[in-house]
């Protein structure tokens, strides 16, 4: 991953991209993915948690809903999400949500 993909994809994940000019707020390039995933992207009601998902698997899986031939349930709903990004932001989305580990649960040994 090139340097800094963390950090960008935190910011896509976190706040869409959305930034300050001018003591305006300018829209980000996407929707934040907590507000779905939610903040600690563990998912919320339908919508998986995705944090230490595998990268690979990440950025097919956005890839698939922007091109529209990923046909699940809620890909409808994520189309508008992905539809801006480009490759480089499904990696630095990938590298930051790989890099938020889900907690160890009570049936892990």
């Amino acid at each position: 991953m090139p340097v800094g993909s963390i950090k960008k994809g935190e910011d896509l994940e976190m706040t869409g991209g959305l930034s300050v000019a001018d003591g305006r707020i300018v829209p980000g390039k996407t929707v934040a993915g907590a507000v779905c995933h939610g903040p600690d992207l563990m998912g919320l009601m339908d919508a998986p948690g995705i944090a230490g998902r595998s990268p690979s698997y990440l950025v097919r899986q956005l890839y698939d809903i922007q091109r529209r031939t990923r046909k699940g349930k809620s890909s409808p709903l994520m189309q508008p999400v992905v539809a801006n990004l480009t490759i480089e932001d499904m990696a630095a989305i990938a590298a930051y949500v790989i890099s938020r580990v889900p907690p160890a649960t009570s049936t892990q040994r």
